[in-house]
């Protein structure tokens, strides 16, 4: 089925499917007013789209890291193997890759970070799946868990080894386009697709992917994903419970204590898709939800404990059976969308002083009703009093994915705005509309420069967030297909 086969998925009123509009409302408004910086938000019922938005500059037809959420992708493209018996779950890591294996890894294993190396161990491991093989683990393979992004590249490796595919081009005729996924891009490391991090997505497609799971593989009435796969990968395989994660409030459960399936967490309700800093795909089958969700914090337990606070209040809703706040239904409603501006919540999100950042040659003068901006490897960027997007390129031999693998990742796709505040100063900020990454730049009154990222990149600053021109395209003509006209229901 072709990508631009796939239908768009269907909006409709968030009443006619039992959620009140101001739950929906006040989950927007918190993660906002919380300081969580949230950048795009979609919630589905029974697989339709109750409620879309988006915080300025970012936009829902645009795709963004989403991080360790490609994890899941990956674990899909095993499960297709197995089903095709071209593997088993239980079949040696190394024979698979064609490489020594003296301590036993299994696909397994891989697919559920218990290979028993601990976290000291795998952050030596660096980009050669060979070295997670060879490394004797500090525990028997099975019987402890640690999170294990080698892993995850492993099992990219095993995908390659075995078909001959980069791991997307394997995914897309089985996954990618019978959900109506674009042209994403997966970036590449030591030779091949990096597996654990790196795809680009919009939260249509994150929506897509938990919805299906939700189904148990199944999309607009076809067995996409194989029924027993994602019944197995959403088990807790793994046990968490020593996990040093976010942190959660006094008295509260913390949603990455409750288990580890096949590259997706177990939560309080169902199990997730989950990205470094706030990138979700929450599959929420008991209570018929999905949550799919990008912004930047580090306190994602946070984020996780707004969404629990709404389907509680959906909950609640459904108990009284509309008598409170749900309403009557509106015949051909569409789904509810509220525009939001990330800039609305500015004097929340400030420089994380700890974190690295290269300031050498920073400068921001005044020019006519703005400024201009001199970013250290990034180079001069207008800046206004309302967002103005600038896209950066570098020559194609400065930043390119791996040969043979991708195209080559040259481009910055950025967002700028400022603000002359009363005391004096000036406030700008630089979004990289492709991932959850802002800079922030304060001159004082004084003129003294200060600056440093809100969240920093994992791997690198700036070059690490360049992406190919493709993923910053207006629209594809699969995001098209995705971001069409709204589809009702007869």
């Amino acid at each position: 089925m072709p990508a631009s086969l796939s239908r768009p998925l269907v909006r409709r009123a968030p009443e006619e499917v039992g959620i009140p509009s101001a739950a929906l409302l006040a989950l927007a408004a918190r993660l906002q007013d919380e300081g969580l910086d949230p950048h795009a938000l979609l919630v589905a019922r029974a697989g339709d789209v109750v409620f879309e938005t988006a915080w300025a500059p970012y936009a829902l037809d645009r795709p963004a890291l989403v991080y360790s959420a490609s994890k899941t992708y990956t674990s899909l493209a095993i499960g297709f193997l197995a089903d095709e018996g071209r593997l088993g779950l239980d079949d040696s890591a190394g024979d698979l890759l064609g490489e020594p294996n003296p301590h036993g890894i299994t696909v397994r294993h891989l697919l559920t970070m218990n290979t028993g190396h601990d976290s000291a161990q795998i952050g030596s491991v660096g980009a050669d799946p060979r070295n997670l093989l060879r490394i004797a683990p500090a525990h028997e393979p099975g019987t402890f868990f640690a999170y294990n992004s080698p892993a995850t590249h492993a099992l990219s490796a095993i995908v390659t080894a075995v078909t001959g595919e980069p791991l997307t081009a394997y995914l897309r005729p089985r996954l990618l386009d019978p959900l109506g996924i674009g042209d994403r891009w997966m970036s590449a490391v030591g030779g091949m697709e990096h597996g654990t991090s790196g795809y680009h997505l919009t939260v249509d497609d994150l929506a897509r992917t938990a919805t299906m799971l939700g189904a148990g593989g199944v999309w607009q009435g076809r067995q996409v994903a194989p029924a027993w796969y994602v019944e197995e990968m959403s088990r807790p395989w793994s046990t968490t419970a020593a996990f040093d994660g976010p942190p959660a409030g006094e008295g509260e459960v913390n949603d990455w204590s409750l288990g580890y399936g096949y590259q997706v967490w177990r939560g309080r309700h169902g199990f997730r898709l989950d990205g470094a800093a706030g990138q979700f795909g929450l599959v929420l089958p008991e209570h018929d939800l999905v949550i799919a969700y990008q912004g930047a914090t580090l306190d994602t337990q946070a984020t996780l404990r707004a969404f629990w606070a709404f389907v509680d209040a959906v909950e609640v809703a459904a108990a009284a059976g509309g008598a409170d706040g749900i309403g009557e239904a509106v015949d051909g409603a569409p789904a509810l969308s509220a525009p939001h501006d990330t800039w609305d919540a500015r004097d929340l999100l400030t420089i994380m002083a700890e974190a690295p950042f290269d300031a050498a040659g920073l400068a921001l003068v005044d020019a006519g009703d703005g400024w201009t901006l001199t970013l250290p490897t990034v180079g001069e960027l207008p800046v206004g009093t309302a967002w103005q997007e600038v896209a950066v390129d570098a020559d194609a031999d400065v930043v390119a994915g791996a040969p043979g693998v991708g195209d080559p990742a040259t481009r910055l796709a950025l967002a700028t705005r400022g603000e002359a505040r009363g005391d004096g100063s000036v406030l700008v900020h630089v979004v990289d509309t492709t991932s959850p990454h802002r800079a922030i730049v304060v001159r004082e009154a004084d003129g003294t420069l200060r600056a440093g990222w809100h969240i920093p990149p994992l791997g690198g600053g700036w070059a690490a967030l360049r992406v190919p021109a493709s993923v910053i395209a207006e629209d594809d003509a699969n995001t098209a297909a995705a971001r069409g006209e709204p589809r009702r229901e007869p």
